[in-house]
């Protein structure tokens, strides 16, 4: 499996991020900020492509579910 690498200060943002939810008493993972951003940014990333002209791979894997 692919194991993409993160900057040290990306990960740093998300500790932070992580620490302040704590602080408002919400316990929230680092790895499910990380599942929320991402669900946020691929459907965003397929419309810009398909916006675009271009074609995407896997079309049924990458479905934008309004």
């Amino acid at each position: 499996m692919y194991s993409p690498e993160i900057e040290s200060e990306q990960v740093r943002k998300l500790y932070l991020l992580k620490m302040s939810y704590a602080s408002k008493g919400i316990n929230k993972p680092m790895t499910e900020i990380v599942k929320e951003a991402l669900r946020e940014y691929i459907p965003k990333a397929v419309k810009q492509i398909l916006n675009s002209g271009g074609s995407i791979l896997k079309p049924d894997e990458l479905e934008v579910k309004e």
